[in-house]
């Protein structure tokens, strides 16, 4: 009923806990000795009897009960197999019942990684260990005994014979299949090499994957929603909307009094009420009006407004007496107007309240958006929280809002040096694939590209390039914002807005090209497990029925596009989730998911 590790692992397409990984490992373990008992089952067979001009193998020896034993093995195999499935599905279908929905797929998802462990891995080592392992025990010299042949189960048919009176010659060794024999084991040596280095690639990624993900940004996020997006979606004049900074974003932004009634520090005022994340830098407020040129333009555009027409373009400008100090603020000819929040609760309240008496927001105000910067000190975590608000024709305001969580520094603790070491072992064999990809290509030539596998490794090449290139354009970026940042630190904090967009942008870039290639070299590995009989069954399945699969495809493709045409037009005027063509068909995925 309770998780005790809450950490979640993302593989690119998958995620899972430390729990449900542990229940799949329990899984395999236990449903192992049952495998290996019907696998063993099926292996038994009844003895054939030999008969040939030189030896002659009879069963008469054998006793009775070995006789029944081979002869009903494979019945009782394929019986314990039934049973087994059956009594599993029995069981399946009471617990999904009795668990409901969210402890049903929690555990359809350990079923799943159970599944996938026992095919592509306890299979795939399974041949390997039984292949070599036991294979070099068995060779070695003290365990390797001559064979005896019973008299009674062997009969030489060389008495009464004589030897032939012409004596041939030896016969003449066949080259050719000792050449394809030794090809054959240079191939198998090759092959190993190129699984190796894949595996070891692929641990390597997820290592670097797993090690830039902050467990607990989702947390960070959380945290600030909760507290600074509090009543924000309910807006929808400008009236709330300054009603709810006065009385709900000022007090988060600039709180004044611990919780059991002390006064804060200076210093600690700068962090937001509730949170463990202090603000970089004063909140900016930006305005884009509409285009003089793109309406019919009337006297009534706002106590501080003045519209300016000129010969090649028109434009705003606001002037509020109040505001000639506040920083950022210029009374330029513009149609975007950007203005940074007060560094106090008091100035602040005085400026939003200049802000309503000027008209700062008006009807011809297309979108106004807040943006704030965080800093977590103890998760070493840069936040951003933007808030847009969109003026439609349609008479009501429109916000909407985005918390992104991410870091800036690189390689501080010593920690860091480790991913530093994995960063660089990860680019060696990055190279020694390029370079072996490279001699494929010219040893095969164009033959090279008729596989998928090698069509995927060079996907997998060139996205592993381009995490390389972002990453190197993410680290100089996060060190020049860092730079930024600490020239804007005064006395009492920071002092001036510093935009972290930038760097946001290539951190998402990055986390999303690494969650590709994650997910390419996560299928590459498949190929590994091509050596598993089921696996190898599995991958030929889609050659051998792409022609049923195109048709099922334009078939679905046609059914869906109806079913997303008709949502859209029934339930598109009522319901948010079909208020565009997009978000009906990631609703209609959605419940074809059974969410």
């Amino acid at each position: 009923d309770t998780t005790a590790d809450t950490r979640v692992y993302n593989l690119g397409i998958v995620r899972f806990t430390v729990q449900e990984l542990y229940i799949s490992l329990m899984s395999i373990l236990t449903v192992l000795p049952v495998n290996l008992m019907i696998v063993q089952l099926f292996r038994m067979k009844a003895a054939l009897s030999v008969s040939t001009p030189e030896m002659t193998v009879n069963t008469s020896k054998q006793g009775r009960l070995w006789k029944y034993v081979h002869c009903w093995a494979k019945p009782v195999a394929w019986l314990t197999v039934f049973l087994v499935s059956i009594s599993c599905s029995f069981f399946v279908v009471l617990y999904s019942l009795d668990w409901g929905k969210e402890k049903s797929e929690a555990w359809m998802k350990a079923f799943i990684l159970s599944f996938l462990g026992s095919s592509c891995v306890v299979d795939t080592l399974q041949i390997f260990v039984l292949g070599v392992v036991l294979a070099a025990i068995c060779g070695l010299p003290f365990l390797m005994k001559p064979l005896v042949i019973r008299k009674e189960h062997l009969q030489l048919n060389l008495w009464n014979t004589t030897a032939p009176k012409i004596a041939y010659p030896p016969a003449i060794a066949d080259r050719q299949s000792a050449r394809k024999k030794k090809e054959l084991r240079k191939k198998t040596g090759s092959v190993l090499w190129e699984f190796l280095l894949l595996f070891i690639f692929v641990v390597v990624l997820f290592y670097i994957a797993q090690k830039d993900k902050d467990q607990l940004a989702f947390h960070e996020t959380q945290s600030l929603s909760i507290n600074i997006l509090n009543e924000y979606h309910e807006i929808r004049t400008p009236d709330q909307f300054y009603t709810w900074v006065e009385e709900v974003l000022l007090p988060t932004l600039y709180p004044s009094d611990w919780y059991n009634g002390r006064k804060m520090k200076v210093l600690d005022r700068q962090f937001a009420q509730n949170t463990k994340s202090f603000r970089l830098g004063p909140p900016r407020l930006t305005q884009i009006r509409q285009r003089p040129g793109s309406m019919d333009w009337g006297s009534d555009a706002g106590l501080g407004w003045n519209l300016f027409i000129g010969n090649l373009t028109n434009c705003w400008q606001f002037q509020a007496p109040s505001l000639l100090n506040q920083p950022n603020y210029t009374s330029d000819c513009a149609n975007r107007h950007s203005l940074d929040f007060p560094l106090s609760y008091d100035k602040a309240l005085s400026f939003f309240r200049e802000l309503r008496d000027f008209e700062f927001f008006h009807k011809y105000t297309k979108s106004f958006s807040i943006d704030i910067n965080f800093y977590n000190p103890s998760l070493k975590l840069f936040s951003i929280v933007s808030m847009v608000v969109e003026n439609f024709a349609i008479g009501n305001l429109m916000p909407t809002a985005t918390i992104t969580s991410f870091r800036l520094f690189q390689y501080e603790s010593d920690a860091d040096y480790v991913d530093m070491f994995m960063h660089i072992v990860f680019v060696l064999l990055f190279l020694v694939i390029i370079v072996k990809e490279f001699k494929a290509v010219r040893n095969m030539g164009w033959k090279y590209f008729t596989s998928w596998w090698n069509a995927l490794s060079c996907l997998s090449l060139i996205g592993t390039a381009t995490i390389i290139g972002v990453f190197i354009k993410r680290y100089a970026v996060a060190s020049e914002t860092l730079i930024i940042i600490g020239k804007t630190n005064g006395e009492l904090g920071f002092e001036r807005f510093v935009s972290l967009a930038t760097a946001a942008y290539w951190d998402a870039c990055f986390k999303h090209i690494l969650g590709i290639v994650v997910f390419i070299n996560t299928i590459a590995l498949l190929r590994v497990v091509g050596f598993s009989q089921t696996i190898g069954k599995l991958l030929a399945l889609p050659g051998i029925m792409k022609g049923e699969l195109m048709s099922f495809s334009v078939v679905a493709a046609i059914a869906f596009m109806a079913f997303i045409s008709s949502a859209f037009l029934i339930f598109g005027t009522h319901m948010k989730p079909y208020s565009d063509l997009y978000h009906t068909a990631f609703a209609l995925f959605e419940m074809m998911l059974g969410r």
